[in-house]
């Protein structure tokens, strides 16, 4: 037997920062939606130029308000504050629902009043060229620990009752360009997070997203794990999760610094190369076997 629901409106929150070149595509595609009643709370975070003349034209589904620059965090508060759907959704300037997904995700609240979250499956694709570079296919249900163990569900996809958000609080403004991660463990320790199995989403890559800032990224995970790492106090699993999650933060800063590094080596600035070298060894030391084993063995040779 199917779920009973009710249709309730979803408000749809969009940061905005100097998003012209996309936002009317992420615009059209939650219009688009088979679900309806929709609205569109767009939050233009202090850009430069305003960008109320993207977003004008959409009809009375679509409202614009603009703020100072404060991040993303505070520019999804603004947006919840101003919206009037009992379901909150969340949708970044550059990315794309597709159609089917609201009619996927509503009726699973219907399930259990203790589903504060419903997410989906999201392919990655390249902006310039239209490939598809791969999915995030989260399971169908995410524990607390789950996410204290970096199993995240899609920002792109999340959708969230809105009394489930009111009850556990707004997104951690100083969580800069990791509130997301902040909020859904904060959502599993008081409610069910729960996934559909399709794509609904997708992910837009581009170099001039926020993920690209590797050393604010690696600042804003390490205050997230920070935040939570006595999330249960005494419990072995929360730990485990905190320090497999630190190790991929470390692996991922390691990875970032060690870019850098090749960079300025093929600018000349050698220098600087090993300042960065010395840094992303730094933050992990057992990069160091893995090189000096390739100076041992070769290339070619499996490394312990």
């Amino acid at each position: 037997m199917e779920p009973q629901y009710e249709p309730g409106l979803v408000s749809v929150i969009m940061p905005a920062y100097n998003g012209e070149r996309y936002i009317g595509a992420a615009i059209e595609s939650v219009l688009a939606q088979r679900y309806q009643p929709v609205e569109i709370v767009v939050v233009d975070d202090g850009s430069p130029a305003p960008m109320a003349g993207c977003v004008a034209g959409y009809g009375p589904a679509v409202r614009y308000v603009r703020q100072e620059n404060a991040g993303t965090a505070a520019a999804r508060n603004r947006g919840v504050r101003e919206a009037r759907g009992e379901f909150i959704a969340l949708l970044d300037q550059d990315d794309l629902w597709l159609p089917q997904k609201l009619e996927r995700q509503i009726p699973r609240f219907g399930e259990d009043p203790g589903i504060g979250l419903v997410a989906g499956w999201a392919e990655v694709f390249e902006s310039e060229t239209g490939e598809v570079k791969g999915t995030f296919e989260p399971p169908a249900e995410l524990t607390v620990h789950d996410m204290l163990g970096f199993m995240l569900p899609p920002v792109q996809t999340m959708v969230m009752r809105r009394s489930a958000l009111e009850k556990i609080g707004e997104f951690d403004e100083s969580c800069l360009g990791t509130d997301d991660w902040d909020i859904n463990i904060r959502m599993a320790a008081e409610y069910r997070v729960v996934c559909v199995g399709e794509v609904l989403g997708r992910v837009r890559v581009h170099g001039s997203q926020q993920g690209s800032d590797g050393e604010r990224m690696y600042r804003n995970c390490m205050r997230v794990l920070q935040k939570h790492r006595r999330l249960h106090p005494g419990c072995a699993e929360c730990a485990r999760r905190v320090r497999s999650s630190r190790e991929i933060v470390r692996e991922h800063y390691y990875n970032f610094l060690r870019g850098r590094a090749r960079n300025a080596w093929s600018r000349g600035d050698y220098a600087g190369a090993v300042t960065r070298a010395v840094d992303a060894f730094r933050q992990q030391p057992s990069a160091l076997k893995r090189v000096f084993g390739r100076l041992l063995f070769g290339h070619s040779q499996s490394q312990p």
